[in-house]
């Protein structure tokens, strides 16, 4: 439509550019790479392809075709007066650029150059390709003499990698040659003539953060982003493989239907989808959902990187977590049944708070294996490469949008996200921007939910915080009090213990693990666990000896500010330990600020 309509005659095409296409022609089907998708759609009358590939030739996509462009271009040159040849011509460049001590080759404005010799230098010389290409879309739209047209039909080019012949960076940094390629297509595409030509030019690239910002940055510059298969697009690959497979090959073994292995492979490109169908066919084995897990799982790191994300389905699930049954019953009664739902009741996402130790991480991984639902775990996001931090938010995006029913942990999110005020560095801000903006992005609502978890909700930007992101739902998790201490402490003991303790004892226990978090508990029990080794059976006065020779780490004042602040940031009074109101709420504060005073912020 964009070709069709004139609206841009410069576009930027990114994405999912390495993956496969559907075509079918002359009843036959096939899957194929973008180019020659795109240039077979694109084989109709009135239109002349070109394609250039780095280190590559020009190449068109039929014979006539660059026969045309040769008669045209001969018959410009004839027609034009010496002094226009020279304000049009394409400079004297080296024929190979990688070597500048090479001597300049012939400059196309060569009375006797032949047009075979532009195309042979132009190879491995990105540069003078890019300056041949601007003059044929010169040639297409000029006139005779007469004012006849020296080429009839309209060009429509394709550039492949296009962040390899213009690559982002400040200017005065690039190569001269990058640098020229930059000027030559600032000037091609920024020529108004060419603007209200019918020529097109597509630059192809994954990324277009990569691409210099001095043309995308161009109004006149359209970008298009070709996303990641969505289910159906999967479904009909799966169905097609199975229908298109030779019968010397074995048949696809699946566990369930394809459309079952359609939603299971959410975020496969359709080159990974394939590659694990014919993997499955090879081995004639069935194809289990844990398979399938495993190649997702390794196709979206190796997409983003595992030091970006890492992928991962629970094993344990709401029935294993030991206290917390408030919280517990809250989960499965209120956030189970919002992250499930497709509807207007479902969340973006929601924060967890709480003082270190607690039991955040393990609780809510809890709770993704009560809804059999995988996890993605961001782990880092910002990159030390200039411009990469960019096109991992691309991917990151692209991947997101072709997922189906996930959550996504950000664990430590006050220092996953930067600040988006003035201090920040403008990457910081871009990528906070992004990423707010993603969560309330309602394409992504019912399939998407994010978990942000952290000891510190008080560091975490207010625009992250705010009501549509993951501020709807900030919940608290704490250290364990009354009933849930009990089961605690009776879940520490189970072990080493068999058969009733006495109240008396089990009072004094209790005495003795006060101010004890989830984690203490589970480092005690451990402790536990390795005196019964060294010792055999314990009994009560063993087990008192272990729990009196223990001191808890020197964190208590800065866990009680952490603490104080999940009470604060809580958005349920149901959530929290003690009855709320206002009064109770300045409580906390002037708590806060005496513990500030004294030089604690946590």
């Amino acid at each position: 439509m964009l070709i069709n309509s004139g609206t841009s005659r410069s576009i930027v095409l990114h994405g999912n550019i390495h993956d496969l296409f559907f075509v079918e022609e002359s009843g036959e089907e096939d899957y194929i790479p973008l180019v020659p998708f795109l240039t077979r759609s694109w084989d109709i009358s009135g239109f002349i392809l070109i394609v250039y590939e780095l280190n590559g030739p020009l190449r068109f996509l039929h014979a006539s075709d660059r026969e045309k462009v040769k008669n045209a271009f001969n018959l410009w040159r004839g027609d034009s007066e010496p002094s226009q040849k020279k304000t049009t011509s394409i400079f004297a460049l080296p024929s190979r650029e990688e070597d500048p001590n090479n001597k300049p080759n012939k400059s196309l404005d060569a009375s006797d150059g032949l047009f075979e010799q532009y195309l042979n230098d132009a190879i491995g010389s990105p540069t003078l390709a890019h300056e041949l290409l601007r003059q044929f879309c010169l040639i297409s739209r000029s006139t005779n003499a007469r004012g006849e047209k020296f080429l009839q039909e309209k060009l429509l080019i394709f550039i492949e990698a296009t962040d390899m012949l213009l690559p982002e960076g400040e200017i005065r940094s690039l190569s001269l040659a990058d640098r020229q390629r930059v000027s030559i297509v600032q000037d091609w595409i920024s020529d108004s003539d060419f603007m209200k030509a019918t020529d097109t030019v597509v630059f192809i690239a994954e990324s277009k953060s990569l691409i210099n910002s001095r043309i995308m940055r161009l109004p006149q510059v359209v970008d298009v982003e070709i996303q990641s298969p969505q289910v159906e697009e999967r479904r009909h690959f799966i169905s097609w493989f199975n229908r298109t497979q030779k019968p010397a090959k074995k048949e696809l073994n699946l566990w369930g239907s394809q459309s079952q292995l359609a939603v299971l492979t959410a975020g496969l490109s359709i080159q990974a989808l394939r590659q694990l169908l014919v993997s499955a066919c090879y081995s004639g084995e069935k194809l289990r959902p844990d398979n399938v897990i495993e190649k997702v799982s390794e196709f979206i790191q190796a997409q983003l990187g595992e030091d970006v994300v890492e992928f991962k389905k629970p094993a344990h699930s709401l029935k294993d977590i030991i206290g917390n049954q408030k919280l517990i019953e809250f989960l499965r009664t209120q956030i189970i049944p919002r992250i499930t739902s497709t509807g207007k009741d479902s969340i973006s996402g929601l924060s967890v708070c709480g003082p270190i130790g607690s039991g955040k991480t393990f609780i809510f991984e809890g709770l993704a294996g009560e809804l059999d639902i995988p996890v993605l775990v961001l782990k880092n996001i910002r990159s030390m490469w200039f411009g990469q931090t960019d096109v991992i938010f691309e991917r990151l995006r692209r991947l997101l949008m072709a997922l189906v029913n996930v959550l996504i942990f950000v664990d430590e999110a006050d220092t996953q996200f930067g600040d988006v005020g003035r201090d920040a560095h403008a990457t910081e801000r871009r990528l906070t921007g992004k990423i707010q903006a993603m969560m309330s992005d309602p394409q992504l609502r019912g399939n998407i939910t994010w978990l942000l978890m952290t000891a510190r909700i008080y560091n975490l930007s207010p625009d992250l915080r705010r009501e549509g992101r993951v501020g709807d739902i900030v919940i608290p998790v704490l250290d364990p009090t009354g009933e849930d201490r009990e089961t605690f402490l009776r879940w520490t003991l189970s072990n080493v213990f068999s058969g009733d303790i006495p109240d008396e004892a089990f009072k004094l226990l209790l005495s003795l693990t006060e101010g004890y978090s989830a984690a203490s508990f589970a480092s005690l029990r451990a402790d536990l666990e390795a005196a019964k080794n060294r010792e055999g059976k314990l009994s009560i006065d063993e087990i008192i000896d272990v729990i009196s020779d223990r001191i808890l780490p020197n964190i208590g004042p800065i866990r009680r500010y952490q603490t104080l602040q999940a009470f604060l940031n809580c958005t349920r009074k149901s959530l929290l330990p003690v009855d709320y109101s206002p009064e109770t709420r300045e409580s906390w504060l002037e708590q806060i600020a005496q513990l500030e005073a004294m030089g604690i912020r946590g």
